[in-house]
């Protein structure tokens, strides 16, 4: 209860914080903007603005809805990651109760708030959140429909999970393999249903942006994939959650034992190849959201199995013990989860507010928000464009010239180039550019800003 308290506290601070806390929110705030200005958000990346949309609409046209009601601010996408956490919650502790009981389902649902990937990651503006609803819920009512032969009201919801965020394909493609291997045609017919589904949207997407649809969520999503980099946050993954696993791996191991297969095993199985993808560049945390989702609920069964156990004070000793222990392990450690916006960062932002409304010309920075909030044009995405080039995909040429003409009036960067720079969020050939045709002018806060060298 007490983590729930920390994350439902953090959840109002961050809802109410006007400015941008984690990279892709200012930048997704700038897609709603162009879809309340009536604009295409999937565009050539061939001229001004360099902007690269990563994710399917329905997010960034449900948070476009809200801010029309709101004002353009973080608040309302912010606002439909709690509420889709919150709901997450629910259905995590409906469905560990249809598996279990009630005292397994409510410590399930606690466990997933308590995580500090969850605490971390919630209720930033980004998209995962609401993808891992409409999976769960897609979930939820295949399994709740499975009786009365009506499995297929699941597949909207599905659709919905992939057009939020395509990495959720894990309960799908679990829900179809698990209908086959139960009624091989009713399987067969579920899974055409769901890729004639997806395939009509996304051809009538391509088509309405020419093309770029594909070229956006896909090709230039296409990040350099690092093995290292995928162990390493699992392994921190399992530092952060190994009771969570231990639990969910038992569980497995008793259904195969006893041949009483959950579908929720498929699941997790699928779920945890699936999350390798947060080798890829610029990948985290948030890849893992789903599966600790699924290991709570793997949990709570398990917690129910060792109940039917003989010597139940001994068993029931060593569940709380390990359940406590997972407690500690879930720590909120501020060098990790990172401590929540403080008045400091509220006066650095007013004072970078300050400059860059008073600037004229177009500006480069890494926080996108602060760009937007001001009525400033977004024009370049350093993160993207990064990956764009290094791969081969868009040529920086252009781009290169124009820092050398000292196009850009100001550059809003968060580390000093003369010491050291995010070789993911700039090339080398940008770098030395920089160097040569600009001086840092200010540090305010967590940026740097520069401005061109004059006279040269």
């Amino acid at each position: 209860m007490i983590y729930t308290i920390f994350y439902l506290f953090n959840s109002f601070i961050i809802i109410t914080y006007p400015y941008q806390i984690s990279y892709p929110e200012g930048f997704i705030l700038n897609h709603i903007q162009s879809i309340i200005k009536g604009e295409s958000i999937y565009r050539s990346i061939n001229d001004y603005p360099l902007t690269v949309v990563n994710y399917p609409p329905v997010y960034l046209y449900l948070c476009a809805g809200l801010t029309k009601l709101t004002g353009l601010s973080f608040f309302g996408g912010r606002l439909i990651t709690f509420l889709a956490s919150i709901f997450v919650v629910l259905l995590i502790f409906e469905i560990t109760r249809r598996e279990s009981d009630k005292e397994a389902a409510f410590i399930s649902a606690l466990l997933f708030i308590a995580s500090p990937y969850i605490y971390k990651n919630s209720p930033l503006m980004r998209v995962d959140m609401l993808g891992l609803l409409f999976s769960l819920l897609g979930m939820y009512i295949f399994i709740k429909t499975d009786t009365v032969k009506n499995t297929f009201y699941s597949i909207p919801l599905f659709i919905l999970s992939l057009y939020t965020k395509p990495v959720y394909f894990s309960a799908p493609v679990c829900a179809g393999i698990w209908l086959m291997s139960r009624d091989k045609k009713k399987g067969v017919i579920f899974i055409l249903l769901l890729i004639i589904s997806y395939g009509i949207i996304f051809f009538i997407l391509n088509y309405l942006t020419k093309g770029e649809f594909f070229r956006h969520t896909f090709l230039y999503n296409l990040n350099i994939f690092i093995p290292l980099q995928a162990i390493k946050h699992y392994v921190l993954f399992f530092q952060f959650h190994s009771i969570l696993i231990i639990f969910s791996v038992f569980f497995i191991f008793d259904s195969f034992v006893k041949r009483r297969l959950s579908i929720f095993l498929l699941y997790f199985i699928i779920s945890a190849f699936t999350a390798f993808s947060v080798g890829k560049i610029g990948a985290n945390t948030n890849y893992f959201i789903e599966l600790i989702a699924i290991s709570c609920i793997l949990t709570g069964s398990c917690i129910n199995k060792i109940k039917e156990y003989d010597q139940e004070k001994i068993y029931n000793l060593l569940l709380y013990a390990s359940l406590f222990f997972q407690l500690i392990l879930f720590l909120h450690i501020p060098s990790f989860t990172k401590p929540s916006p403080s008045k400091m960062d509220i006066e650095n932002f007013k004072k970078l507010s300050s400059i860059i409304s008073k600037t004229e010309g177009p500006i480069i920075s890494e926080d996108g928000g602060i760009l937007v909030l001001n009525k400033k044009e977004v024009i370049f995405m350093p993160f993207e464009f990064t990956q764009l080039a290094n791969q081969k995909i868009w040529n920086q040429d252009k781009f290169l010239k124009d820092i050398k003409n000292k196009r850009f009036s100001l550059l809003l960067l968060s580390f000093d180039i003369h010491y050291f720079f995010d070789r993911e969020r700039l090339t080398p050939e940008m770098i030395e550019n920089i160097k040569e045709n600009y001086y840092i002018d200010n540090k305010i806060g967590d940026y740097f800003i520069y401005k061109p060298v004059l006279g040269k």
